[in-house]
């Protein structure tokens, strides 16, 4: 601890820096002359009046002159009219205006009399989308700066701040003394006349951006400020007595020679104590494209932004920027494009980095393995196109947590580096590394990277100064491996950028005493530098302790993206089959529909943690791709059933299977005509049952063979049906519902919930207890709403046990269902449990219609399974987690992320459960429950509220979950069998490939980006190797391994062989595989 005599020291120090900052100015003259236009209508406007409509945007216009007398002089504007905005000046300057963004240089040396107009876009609103309800024009002015006095209070600004953090190192006391020293060399000359000292006070009450600082959250206000109050609020402050003066030349020599005495000072002290330690230094902005603002808002945000590093960046030619998000390249292209071409000069350049390498900074958890690689695919694309490179960093810094499938992913699309600093937000366990290797579930491994600069700093919204230099390198525990730690600097999430003063600081600071050395840095070649042996190793998933809620709030946002996914599969892959026989790929479409998935990705917008007005757009943008990808899939279906889009007689039904494996024939037709019957091309007649949604054809012994199909005759007599022994049979008593086919037997109780599931195969048991128990948990987070669930939020929950109806809506033969509807507070959950002859696999098709705030609703499932660990399906894999508490890390993954199934497996048998849009899991012990819904009040109030329809099942299988082919199940259970409409079809069955060996599931197949043939993705599921061949439908001339960027990788794919239709390759556990295809003639 400091002593008491250099606490006052200090103390004394920064009163006296205080008094400097409102000195900042040596002249000002107002720009009096204002329009204000809102729906097309202008008014005229002054300084001081507030908006006469608070719209968002709205458009003002000011023009005003230098004054003659400030010829020769450097001129500024200083600026604040109420919100964030765009100006646009007669001189040429484009810049954006924020809190830390409102002093802009006009000219070194003014002619005089220069009129200049000024054009503003302007919000009422905060960098973090606070809502300004008396927006005003508090400052429009331009001013002469006191150059030498801002240069003298930076100096001293900085050298304090170094003493505060520094402390108790012994160099304090001698940085004081230089601070003494110069403050009395000051004080020679320095002005003290009454009238001239009043108004020096009076304007530091009168802070330039006023109002705009109750935009902020609170520490970041505390930095904002350009000039501080003498002291407490006065009752009554006097007017200044008068304008603005000028400090003399003896006053200005005084200034000179203090920054004389500092600069010796220093250079004298860093004898003694040079610089310990480096910092390499990147500009960033943290742009969150979507978040506490509309997408809308972050392409103003975009354009303020990039004008203000452009700016900056002639002024200071040191200057480094990096920024991600191709996507948010691509909308100032389309928006601002001189501002775009100005950017990309930068770029050409080498002082501007395009970095990320992906369309945007996507959630990490929710987004699912295809689309995760499309990031890549459509991210690299841009860069290199618009730019001529690529990124191999991966820059996520603000994602809630990590799959352990990236690190395969990145390294196929050419990245090796991966960065965050979430990990430091962990709740629990202090994430024991800031640079490792990490390595995914394939093996895969990438050079990771954090710096820790979080309270009071900003974390990836550094700045530079004594604090978060310092503060970044004391925390650097990589010093062992590398002796530089990565700092990024500039204001950010809602976008602003660096600043002036951040850039000015680092000339100050780059080789300061005791304190660690700057440089600006080349952001891809740092990464690039980085060690890559001997650093520790982290396998599996990057969990964040934290933010757990996300994987479950706006639960239509994560439906949808579930559905989108599977629907772009699905068109790509019947499009790429109606292609080779000559019908059109609809590229475009998909890409543009890819794109709009992919933005809706981002780590704000899945995750459910943004304002009712981004899920407006959202759920817009998502119902058009589901209703894109299944147009394109329909035509292409069609195309391949024989339509040929006139009226025709159907003589045929169209069965097409998008999965990999072959699957039991199970399709709804919306209808058949009257007294018609189905049959195979064998001849054999189809069991048909009518249900709400059309007619059930079920037959577990036909097959539909994988990426493939079959044709189903219309016969126009029903024929006769052969006798079945696979039926399902319900029976309904007091104590409840009985269903059962050959393989389960299945009770629901009065109480809605599920008694018993008996295994007839096996002969055992699947449940422990009651199973799909519905509870309310109270759901109030500490601090973040939308974002977190509470650890022992299990203590405080009720199970919904009113049970309002309950009936048997389907009787059979080929499938029984059971509807169960409960009822909570304002809220009603209506469940169907749907059981088909010959299934193992128990559908809980379920619509909510939800009015509750801050109540979590989950489903429970006791199971007789006894495992340390369970199993959940990530990007193009699985991970396992405990189904213990042993230890702080184990008990901080109380609810985790999970695709389209979780299952808890013993030797010999195991339950999995599936679903088509929930992510939130939770296991502990045997009981398995699926988060439902939320009801967060921040920050959208509304979310969730209103109706939910989607669905999940329970599947006991004997064997472990690789055995029962799980995630082949799933697959099928979010891609259910598709049914066309054929009149052209040719009879029988077809598939463009199938797959031995290994086991395998489907990625993709899809047209080529560039050159000619199609593209195949397939994925190693289990963790397991082998040889696989791959057996294509008709004669293949060529086939090449691909990266994800579909380029030639030979190494990618070990015995890669081709003879005559059939390719041949090994894989290894969790592999993604990816090959370009070429088909001959016939």
């Amino acid at each position: 601890m400091a002593s008491v005599q250099d606490t006052r020291r200090i103390e004394r120090a920064v009163k006296r820096i205080q008094e400097l900052r409102a000195w900042r100015h040596a002249a000002e003259a107002p720009i009096p002359d204002w329009t204000f236009t809102a729906d097309g209508q202008t008014v005229p406007v002054a300084i001081g009046d507030f908006w006469p409509v608070v719209e968002t945007p709205i458009e003002m216009h000011g023009v005003g002159t230098i004054p003659e007398e400030w010829q020769g002089q450097p001129v500024e504007l200083e600026i604040w009219l109420g919100g964030e905005g765009l100006l646009t000046l007669s001189t040429g300057l484009q810049v954006g205006l924020d809190p830390f963004h409102h002093n802009f240089v006009l000219t070194e040396s003014a002619s005089g009399g220069e009129r200049i107009e000024i054009a503003a876009e302007l919000v009422p609103k905060g960098m973090f989308g606070s809502h300004v309800a008396l927006p005003r024009i508090e400052r429009a002015h331009f001013v002469v700066p006191n150059q030498a006095v801002r240069d003298l209070e930076r100096d001293l600004s900085n050298i304090i701040e170094a003493c505060e953090y520094l402390d108790p190192h012994e160099v304090v006391p001698l940085l004081l003394e230089v601070v003494e020293a110069s403050l009395r060399e000051l004080a020679r000359a320095w002005p003290t006349a009454t009238d001239v000292t009043v108004t020096r006070l009076v304007r530091g009450y009168d802070d330039p951006v006023g109002s705009g600082l109750a935009s902020l959250p609170a520490s970041y206000a505390r930095d904002a400020p350009d000039v501080e109050p003498f002291s407490m609020p006065i009752w009554n402050l006097p007017p200044a007595p008068l304008p603005l003066q000028p400090l003399s030349p003896a006053a200005l020599a005084a200034v000179a020679a203090a920054r004389v005495v500092v600069a010796d000072g220093l250079e004298r002290i860093k004898r003694d104590y040079p610089p310990l330690g480096r910092i390499a230094l990147t500009g960033h902005a943290h742009m969150d494209l979507a978040w506490l603002w509309p997408v809308a808002e972050t392409r103003r945000k975009a354009r303020r932004t990039f004008s203000n590093v452009l700016d900056l960046m002639s002024r200071y030619d040191d200057f480094r920027f990096n920024q991600s998000s191709a996507q948010l390249y691509a909308w100032v292209e389309e928006d601002d494009p001189d501002l775009f071409a100005r950017v990309t000069e930068r770029i050409a350049e080498g002082r501007w980095e395009p970095v990320g390498g992906s369309w945007v900074e996507p959630d990490c958890q929710v987004t699912g393995g295809e689309a995760f690689v499309r990031q890549l695919l459509y991210g690299q694309r841009y860069f290199a196109e618009k730019f001529g490179k690529r990124s191999a960093v991966a820059w996520l810094p603000d994602v809630f947590g990590f799959s352990p499938g990236i690190p395969q992913l990145l390294r196929g699309a050419g990245i090796s580096r991966f960065f965050t600093i979430k990990l430091n937000w962990n709740e629990t366990n202090n994430f024991p590394h800031d640079l490792f290797l990490w390595e995914g579930i394939d093996g895969s491994r990438v050079v990771a990277n954090m710096f820790r600069n979080l309270d009071p700093a900003h974390g990836y919204n550094g700045s530079i100064r004594p604090r978060d230099i310092l503060g970044t390198w004391r925390k650097f525990d990589g010093k062992r491996y590398s002796g530089e730690s990565l700092l990024a600097f500039g204001w950010g999430d809602g976008g602003g950028g660096p600043t002036a003063r951040m850039l000015e600081n680092y000339d100050r600071l780059r080789d300061f005493p005791a304190l660690p050395r700057l440089r600006m840095a080349d952001l891809e070649r740092f990464f690039a530098d980085l060690p890559e042996h001997g650093l520790p190793r982290w396998v599996g998933e990057l969990y964040l302790e934290y933010h757990r809620g996300t994987l479950t709030t706006q639960a239509l946002v994560k439906l949808l993206n579930r559905a989108a996914e599977h629907r772009l599969l699905e068109a790509e892959l019947f499009a790429t089959i109606a292609g080779l026989d000559g019908g059109a790929y609809p590229q475009e479409q998909l890409e543009t529909a890819w794109k709009s998935l992919l933005l809706n990705q981002f780590h704000d917008i899945l995750p459910g943690s943004s304002i009712a007005e981004v899920y407006v757009d959202t759920h817009r943008e998502l119902h058009a791709v589901v209703e894109t990808a299944t147009t394109a899939r329909d035509e292409a279906l069609r195309r391949i059933a024989g339509n040929s889009g006139a009226a025709e007689l159907v003589t045929s039904i169209l069965v097409a299977n998008a999965s990999l494996a072959a699957r039991p024939l199970t399709v709804v037709l919306p209808s058949l005509p009257p007294k018609t019957g189905l049959m195979t091309v064998d001849g054999a007649s189809l069991p048909t049952q009518a249900v709400a949604t059309g007619v059930l054809v079920h037959d577990p012994d036909q097959v539909v063979p994988g990426i493939g199909r079959t044709v189903l005759s219309i016969s126009p007599i029903r024929p006769p049906l052969p006798p079945r022994a696979i039926n399902v049979a319900v029976k309904a008593g007091l104590a409840g519902v009985r269903l059962e086919n050959d393989q389960l037997e299945i009770e629901i109780g009065a109480d809605g919930t599920l008694h018993r599931i008996f295994d007839r195969v096996a002969g055992r048991e699947a449940l422990a207890g009651r199973a799909n128990q519905i509870w309310a948990y109270v759901d109030k987070p500490r601090t973040y709403d939308a974002w977190d669930i509470e650890d022992g939020y299990q203590h405080d929950g009720t199970e919904i046990d009113t049970i309002i109806d309950m009936a048997v809506v389907e009787s059979g033969p080929l499938r029984a269902a059971v509807r169960v509807v409960r009822a909570y507070r304002d809220s009603r959950i209506e469940q169907t449990y749907r059981l088909l002859a010959g299934s193992r696999q128990l559908e809980v098709a379920t619509v909510i219609d939800w009015h509750e705030r801050q109540v979590l609703l989950k489903a429970l499932f006791p199971l007789a399974i006894h495992a340390r660990e369970a199993t959940f399906e990530t990007m193009y894999g699985v991970v396992t987690r405990p189904t213990h508490r042993n230890t702080s890390w184990d008990a901080a993954k109380f609810e985790v992320s999970g695709h389209r199934f979780a299952d808890l497996s013993e030797p010999g048998y195991g339950v999995a459960l599936l679903n088509n849009g929930k992510y939130g899991h939770s296991v502990l012990d045997n009981v398995m429950a699926l988060s439902l819904v939320r009801g967060p009040l921040y920050p959208d109030p509304y979310a969730d509220d209103g109706r939910h329809e989607f669905a999940y099942a329970i599947l006991p299988h004997p064997g472990d979950w690789t055995a029962a082919g799980i995630p082949a199940a799933a697959f099928a259970f979010n891609s259910p069998l598709l049914a066309m409409p054929a009149a052209g079809a040719n009879a029988g069955t077809s598939s463009l490939l199938t797959a031995a060996g290994a086991t395998m599931e489907l990625g993709s197949v899809k047209r080529a980006e560039e050159r000619e043939g199609i593209i195949v993705r397939l994925f190693e599921p289990n963790g397991g190797r082998g040889p696989v061949r791959l057996r294509f439908e008709r004669p293949v001339a060529g086939v090449e391994a691909v990266n994800l960027l579909e380029e030639a990788d030979p190494e990618s794919v070990a015995g890669l062989t081709l003879e005559g239709d059939t390719v041949a390759f090994t894989v290894r556990p969790f592999q993604v595989v990816t090959l370009r295809v070429r088909f001959g003639m016939g």
